[in-house]
Protein backbone atom coordinates (compact mmCIF):
# COMPACT_ATOMS: atom_id res chain seq x y z
CA UNK A 1 0.00 0.00 0.00
CA UNK A 2 1.25 3.59 -1.13
CA UNK A 3 2.53 5.50 2.03
CA UNK A 4 2.01 9.17 1.38
CA UNK A 5 3.25 12.45 2.90
CA UNK A 6 1.71 14.20 5.62
CA UNK A 7 -0.25 17.00 4.25
CA UNK A 8 1.50 20.52 4.47
CA UNK A 9 -0.21 23.52 5.79
CA UNK A 10 -0.24 26.20 3.51
CA UNK A 11 1.47 28.38 5.78
CA UNK A 12 4.10 25.87 5.60
CA UNK A 13 4.12 25.74 2.03
CA UNK A 14 4.11 29.75 1.73
CA UNK A 15 6.73 30.16 4.00
CA UNK A 16 8.94 27.68 1.92
CA UNK A 17 8.35 29.84 -1.01
CA UNK A 18 9.34 33.02 0.08
CA UNK A 19 12.70 31.33 2.04
CA UNK A 20 13.36 29.39 -1.45
CA UNK A 21 12.25 31.57 -4.61
CA UNK A 22 11.09 27.95 -5.63
CA UNK A 23 8.40 27.37 -8.81
CA UNK A 24 5.50 25.37 -7.08
CA UNK A 25 2.20 24.54 -9.39
CA UNK A 26 -0.98 23.17 -7.64
CA UNK A 27 -3.17 20.85 -9.32
CA UNK A 28 -6.34 19.17 -9.01
CA UNK A 29 -5.04 15.11 -8.66
CA UNK A 30 -2.17 12.69 -8.93
CA UNK A 31 -2.88 11.94 -13.03
CA UNK A 32 -2.88 15.95 -13.49
CA UNK A 33 0.78 15.89 -11.55
CA UNK A 34 2.02 13.50 -13.54
CA UNK A 35 0.93 15.48 -16.83
CA UNK A 36 2.95 18.65 -15.71
CA UNK A 37 5.70 16.45 -14.95
CA UNK A 38 5.55 15.23 -18.80
CA UNK A 39 5.21 18.77 -20.00
CA UNK A 40 8.24 19.92 -17.49
CA UNK A 41 10.69 17.73 -19.26
CA UNK A 42 9.83 18.89 -22.64
CA UNK A 43 9.71 22.79 -21.00
CA UNK A 44 13.06 21.87 -19.54
CA UNK A 45 13.07 24.52 -17.13
CA UNK A 46 16.11 26.24 -15.83
CA UNK A 47 15.48 25.97 -12.06
CA UNK A 48 13.48 22.80 -10.45
CA UNK A 49 9.52 23.23 -10.54
CA UNK A 50 7.62 21.42 -7.90
CA UNK A 51 4.22 20.22 -8.77
CA UNK A 52 1.65 19.38 -6.04
CA UNK A 53 -1.65 17.82 -5.96
CA UNK A 54 -3.71 19.62 -3.47
CA UNK A 55 -4.55 16.58 -1.95
CA UNK A 56 -1.12 17.01 -0.43
CA UNK A 57 -1.97 20.07 1.23
CA UNK A 58 -3.98 21.15 4.43
CA UNK A 59 -7.27 22.17 2.87
CA UNK A 60 -10.58 21.81 4.91
CA UNK A 61 -14.40 21.26 3.34
CA UNK A 62 -14.90 24.31 5.61
CA UNK A 63 -12.61 26.44 4.29
CA UNK A 64 -13.46 25.55 0.74
CA UNK A 65 -17.20 26.02 1.65
CA UNK A 66 -16.48 29.01 3.39
CA UNK A 67 -15.68 30.72 -0.42
CA UNK A 68 -19.21 29.60 -1.52
CA UNK A 69 -17.41 26.26 -3.58
CA UNK A 70 -18.44 22.74 -3.54
CA UNK A 71 -16.26 20.73 -1.50
CA UNK A 72 -13.76 18.84 -4.27
CA UNK A 73 -10.10 19.00 -5.38
CA UNK A 74 -11.37 21.81 -8.05
CA UNK A 75 -12.72 23.65 -5.39
CA UNK A 76 -9.02 23.66 -3.24
CA UNK A 77 -6.83 24.37 -5.97
CA UNK A 78 -9.54 27.52 -6.20
CA UNK A 79 -8.99 28.09 -2.08
CA UNK A 80 -4.92 27.80 -2.16
CA UNK A 81 -5.17 30.40 -5.53
CA UNK A 82 -7.47 33.16 -3.21
CA UNK A 83 -4.93 31.92 -0.15
CA UNK A 84 -2.07 32.63 -2.60
CA UNK A 85 -3.34 36.26 -3.83
CA UNK A 86 -4.19 37.43 -0.45
CA UNK A 87 -0.78 36.65 1.18
CA UNK A 88 0.84 37.53 -1.89
CA UNK A 89 2.46 34.72 -2.71
CA UNK A 90 4.24 33.21 -5.69
CA UNK A 91 2.72 30.46 -7.02
CA UNK A 92 0.48 28.98 -9.82
CA UNK A 93 -2.62 26.97 -9.40
CA UNK A 94 -4.28 24.91 -12.15
CA UNK A 95 -7.98 23.64 -12.19
CA UNK A 96 -10.35 22.07 -14.61
CA UNK A 97 -12.35 24.88 -16.39
CA UNK A 98 -15.18 21.81 -16.78
CA UNK A 99 -18.06 24.00 -17.28
CA UNK A 100 -17.32 27.18 -16.21
CA UNK A 101 -19.16 27.08 -13.11
CA UNK A 102 -17.09 30.01 -10.98
CA UNK A 103 -14.15 30.74 -13.24
CA UNK A 104 -15.79 34.46 -13.64
CA UNK A 105 -15.92 34.59 -9.97
CA UNK A 106 -12.42 33.39 -9.52
CA UNK A 107 -9.96 35.29 -11.08
CA UNK A 108 -6.65 35.56 -9.35
CA UNK A 109 -3.38 36.25 -10.75
CA UNK A 110 -2.17 32.89 -8.91
CA UNK A 111 -5.29 30.61 -10.73
CA UNK A 112 -4.88 29.47 -14.52
CA UNK A 113 -7.99 27.63 -15.71
CA UNK A 114 -7.33 24.33 -18.21
CA UNK A 115 -8.42 26.14 -21.94
CA UNK A 116 -11.11 23.27 -22.18
CA UNK A 117 -12.64 21.45 -19.99
CA UNK A 118 -10.34 19.71 -18.74
CA UNK A 119 -6.73 18.26 -19.67
CA UNK A 120 -8.37 15.32 -21.45
CA UNK A 121 -10.39 17.24 -23.95
CA UNK A 122 -6.60 18.34 -25.33
CA UNK A 123 -7.11 14.91 -26.71
CA UNK A 124 -10.43 16.20 -28.72
CA UNK A 125 -9.01 16.38 -32.55
CA UNK A 126 -8.46 13.96 -35.10
CA UNK A 127 -5.14 13.54 -34.85
CA UNK A 128 -4.82 13.32 -31.45
CA UNK A 129 -7.53 10.59 -31.57
CA UNK A 130 -5.87 8.52 -33.91
CA UNK A 131 -2.59 8.74 -32.00
CA UNK A 132 -4.27 6.99 -29.16
CA UNK A 133 -5.94 4.35 -31.24
CA UNK A 134 -2.41 3.60 -33.07
CA UNK A 135 -0.44 3.81 -29.38
CA UNK A 136 -2.45 2.72 -27.18
CA UNK A 137 -5.85 0.93 -29.01
CA UNK A 138 -3.71 -0.93 -31.19
CA UNK A 139 -5.72 0.34 -34.10
CA UNK A 140 -9.18 -1.53 -33.08
CA UNK A 141 -11.10 1.78 -32.78
CA UNK A 142 -12.33 3.87 -36.04
CA UNK A 143 -10.09 6.20 -37.52
CA UNK A 144 -9.10 9.54 -35.20
CA UNK A 145 -11.01 12.08 -37.45
CA UNK A 146 -14.06 9.27 -37.90
CA UNK A 147 -14.34 8.85 -33.94
CA UNK A 148 -14.04 12.51 -33.59
CA UNK A 149 -17.54 12.66 -35.65
CA UNK A 150 -19.19 9.83 -33.07
CA UNK A 151 -18.38 11.61 -30.23
CA UNK A 152 -19.05 15.08 -31.34
CA UNK A 153 -22.92 15.27 -30.86
CA UNK A 154 -22.90 13.01 -27.98
CA UNK A 155 -20.48 15.50 -25.98
CA UNK A 156 -22.25 18.61 -26.86
CA UNK A 157 -25.42 17.19 -25.71
CA UNK A 158 -23.87 15.57 -22.42
CA UNK A 159 -22.22 19.37 -21.86
CA UNK A 160 -25.43 21.07 -22.05
CA UNK A 161 -26.91 19.38 -19.45
CA UNK A 162 -23.69 19.85 -17.76
CA UNK A 163 -24.17 23.29 -17.89
CA UNK A 164 -27.54 23.33 -16.70
CA UNK A 165 -26.77 21.59 -13.75
CA UNK A 166 -23.76 22.24 -11.74
CA UNK A 167 -24.02 19.28 -9.68
CA UNK A 168 -24.99 16.49 -12.19
CA UNK A 169 -24.80 13.10 -10.84
CA UNK A 170 -22.74 10.28 -12.93
CA UNK A 171 -24.83 10.32 -15.88
CA UNK A 172 -25.79 6.35 -16.97
CA UNK A 173 -23.88 6.19 -20.46
CA UNK A 174 -24.66 2.68 -21.29
CA UNK A 175 -28.68 3.68 -21.70
CA UNK A 176 -27.32 6.70 -23.78
CA UNK A 177 -25.81 4.44 -26.23
CA UNK A 178 -28.27 1.95 -25.65
CA UNK A 179 -28.62 -1.98 -26.46
CA UNK A 180 -26.70 -1.27 -29.90
CA UNK A 181 -23.70 0.54 -28.05
CA UNK A 182 -23.80 2.74 -30.67
CA UNK A 183 -23.30 6.69 -30.36
CA UNK A 184 -24.90 7.37 -33.53
CA UNK A 185 -28.36 7.08 -31.92
CA UNK A 186 -27.36 8.33 -28.63
CA UNK A 187 -29.81 9.73 -26.31
CA UNK A 188 -28.63 11.90 -23.42
CA UNK A 189 -32.51 12.04 -22.07
CA UNK A 190 -31.76 8.55 -20.84
CA UNK A 191 -28.30 9.41 -19.10
CA UNK A 192 -29.44 11.54 -16.44
CA UNK A 193 -32.07 11.38 -13.77
CA UNK A 194 -35.83 10.97 -14.63
CA UNK A 195 -37.11 14.54 -12.85
CA UNK A 196 -34.78 15.91 -15.19
CA UNK A 197 -35.79 14.22 -18.45
CA UNK A 198 -38.61 16.36 -19.60
CA UNK A 199 -36.06 19.40 -19.41
CA UNK A 200 -33.12 18.35 -21.48
CA UNK A 201 -34.39 19.08 -24.63
CA UNK A 202 -34.81 22.57 -23.50
CA UNK A 203 -31.09 23.32 -22.45
CA UNK A 204 -28.69 25.56 -24.84
CA UNK A 205 -26.43 23.28 -26.13
CA UNK A 206 -22.92 24.67 -27.27
CA UNK A 207 -22.28 26.06 -30.43
CA UNK A 208 -18.63 25.78 -30.82
CA UNK A 209 -16.54 24.09 -33.61
CA UNK A 210 -14.11 23.07 -31.59
CA UNK A 211 -15.18 20.08 -29.61
CA UNK A 212 -12.45 20.50 -27.19
CA UNK A 213 -14.78 23.80 -26.15
CA UNK A 214 -17.75 21.47 -24.55
CA UNK A 215 -15.77 17.74 -24.27
CA UNK A 216 -15.91 17.66 -20.78
CA UNK A 217 -13.05 15.53 -19.33
CA UNK A 218 -14.80 11.89 -17.79
CA UNK A 219 -17.35 12.07 -20.62
CA UNK A 220 -14.78 11.21 -23.12
CA UNK A 221 -13.44 8.05 -21.52
CA UNK A 222 -16.89 7.19 -20.61
CA UNK A 223 -18.34 7.47 -23.77
CA UNK A 224 -15.56 5.50 -25.24
CA UNK A 225 -16.46 2.17 -22.83
CA UNK A 226 -19.63 2.84 -23.44
CA UNK A 227 -19.59 2.49 -27.25
CA UNK A 228 -16.34 0.29 -27.61
CA UNK A 229 -16.13 -1.67 -23.92
CA UNK A 230 -15.60 -5.14 -25.66
CA UNK A 231 -13.22 -4.43 -27.96
CA UNK A 232 -11.15 -1.90 -25.19
CA UNK A 233 -11.34 -4.83 -22.18
CA UNK A 234 -11.29 -7.74 -24.13
CA UNK A 235 -8.95 -6.90 -27.28
CA UNK A 236 -6.95 -4.26 -25.85
CA UNK A 237 -6.38 -4.79 -21.78
CA UNK A 238 -8.17 -0.80 -20.98
CA UNK A 239 -10.68 -2.22 -18.55
CA UNK A 240 -11.27 1.01 -16.22
CA UNK A 241 -11.79 4.80 -17.02
CA UNK A 242 -8.51 5.42 -15.82
CA UNK A 243 -6.53 3.52 -18.01
CA UNK A 244 -8.87 4.77 -21.28
CA UNK A 245 -8.45 8.35 -19.82
CA UNK A 246 -4.57 7.98 -19.24
CA UNK A 247 -4.66 6.14 -23.13
CA UNK A 248 -5.67 9.97 -23.75
CA UNK A 249 -3.51 12.16 -21.90
CA UNK A 250 -0.94 10.23 -23.26
CA UNK A 251 -1.70 10.97 -26.57
CA UNK A 252 -1.64 14.40 -25.77
CA UNK A 253 1.73 14.53 -24.43
CA UNK A 254 2.76 12.43 -27.78
CA UNK A 255 1.45 15.09 -30.56
CA UNK A 256 2.35 18.32 -28.13
CA UNK A 257 -0.13 20.78 -30.02
CA UNK A 258 -1.21 21.75 -26.15
CA UNK A 259 2.13 23.41 -25.67
CA UNK A 260 0.88 25.91 -27.43
CA UNK A 261 -2.24 26.50 -25.79
CA UNK A 262 -2.63 29.74 -23.65
CA UNK A 263 -2.69 27.93 -20.24
CA UNK A 264 0.90 26.32 -21.48
CA UNK A 265 2.03 29.77 -22.85
CA UNK A 266 1.27 31.28 -19.66
CA UNK A 267 2.67 29.12 -17.10
CA UNK A 268 6.32 28.80 -19.47
CA UNK A 269 6.42 32.51 -19.40
CA UNK A 270 6.12 32.49 -15.47
CA UNK A 271 8.66 29.71 -15.02
CA UNK A 272 11.08 31.58 -17.70
CA UNK A 273 10.35 35.31 -15.50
Amino acid sequence: MAVHPPRLDLAELFLEIALTSQKHIIVEGRTDENFFKAWLQDADPAETVVVTPVENLEVGPDEVLGIGLSDGNRSRVVYVAMRAEKDDVDLRCVADRDCGHNVETHNYEQLLWTDYPSIESYALDGVTLQKANLLSFNGRLPDGGVLLGMLVPALRDLYAVRAANEHLERPNYAAGVGKNRSLATFNVSLTVHPSLRSQVAGYAKPTSRDPREFAYGHDIGELLLAAFGNVLKNNVGLVTLGAVEAALRSAVQAVGSYKTEPLFIRLHSWISA
